[in-house]
C-alpha cells in the first residue's frame, strides 16, 4: 500500500504530511505537489524546506498553468466560473493516480480537507471511496484551524511564512477567494501579473467592486511583523 499525500504548501496539507510521517511507514509515503504556476515564491521555498526537514522527496507535478488555462478559456476564473480547481488540480491528480492504477499498485490518497473550512465541506467524512474506486483519507477532517497550527508547533515545524503576514490561504496567489485585506498587502509584482493577464484576455479575476482594493503596497518582505492570530508568532 502506498500513501499519496497531496501538498499545497499550506497548513492543512502540511499537517497531513506530519500525520502521515508520524503514523505510517515512511517508505510508503509519497508526497506530491501540483504546480498551478500561479504561486507565491514562498510556497516553492516552503516545499524545499519540508524536503530538507524530513529528508523526503516531493514529486512536483505540472498543470497547464493558470495563465495558459485562462488564455485557452478566453476568460479568467471567478466565483461564478471556478474552472481553475478542476483543470489545475483535479485533472492532474487523476492522471497521477492513473500511473499507480496502471501498474496495479494499491494506494490511498491523503488530503487536508476539513469540515470547518466551508459549508460545502461540513459533512466531509474521514474516509471515502469515489465512484471510480479512488480511496481518500482525510485525517484532519474534524480538526479546527487552531489545532492545525498547534500540530505544527508540537512537531517543531515552521508554518508557511505567508500565514505570519496575515494571509489565510497560500495556494494560488492570488486566489479568487482572497480576502480584501489580503489584496491590500499583496506584493505589487503578483498584482501586476494579474493585471497583465486581465488586460490580455479582457476578463476580470475578481468582482468589479474589488478593483479598488488592488492597490500596490510596498513589498511586504519576510521581515515584517507577524500578524497571525493563532499563536504562530511566538
Amino acid at each position: 500500500m502506498k500513501y499519496l499525500v497531496s501538498l499545497s504548501g499550506g497548513k492543512d496539507s502540511t499537517a497531513c504530511l506530519l500525520w502521515a510521517l508520524n503514523t505510517l511507514p515512511k517508505e510508503d509515503i509519497i508526497p506530491y505537489y501540483i504546480d498551478t504556476k500561479w504561486e507565491h515564491d514562498a510556497v516553492y521555498e516552503y516545499l524545499d524546506y519540508l524536503e530538507e526537514k524530513f529528508d523526503i522527496k516531493i514529486i512536483r507535478l505540472e498543470s497547464e498553468g493558470m495563465e495558459a488555462l485562462s488564455k485557452r478559456k478566453k476568460m479568467m476564473p471567478n466565483r461564478m466560473f471556478r474552472f481553475c480547481t478542476e483543470n489545475l488540480k483535479i485533472k492532474p491528480a487523476i492522471e497521477f493516480y492513473k500511473t499507480f492504477q496502471d501498474k496495479g499498485i494499491d494506494f490511498i490518497n491523503i488530503t487536508g480537507v476539513r469540515r470547518d473550512e466551508s459549508e460545502a465541506r461540513a459533512n466531509t467524512e474521514s474516509f471515502v471511496i469515489s465512484q471510480d474506486g479512488i480511496k481518500t483519507l482525510h485525517p484532519i477532517a474534524y480538526w479546527n484551524t487552531q489545532r492545525v497550527f498547534d500540530y505544527h508547533k508540537e512537531n517543531g515545524i515552521d508554518v508557511n511564512p505567508l500565514y505570519k503576514k496575515g494571509f489565510s490561504r497560500v495556494g494560488c496567489y492570488p486566489c479568487i477567494y482572497a480576502r480584501k485585506h489580503e489584496l491590500m498587502i499583496m506584493e505589487d509584482k503578483y498584482l501586476q501579473r494579474l493585471r497583465n493577464l486581465e488586460d490580455e484576455i479582457g476578463s476580470k479575476f475578481f468582482a468589479q467592486d474589488r478593483d479598488k482594493h488592488l492597490r500596490p503596497t510596498l513589498d511586504m518582505g519576510m521581515e515584517n511583523q507577524c500578524v497571525n492570530q493563532y499563536g504562530i508568532c511566538e
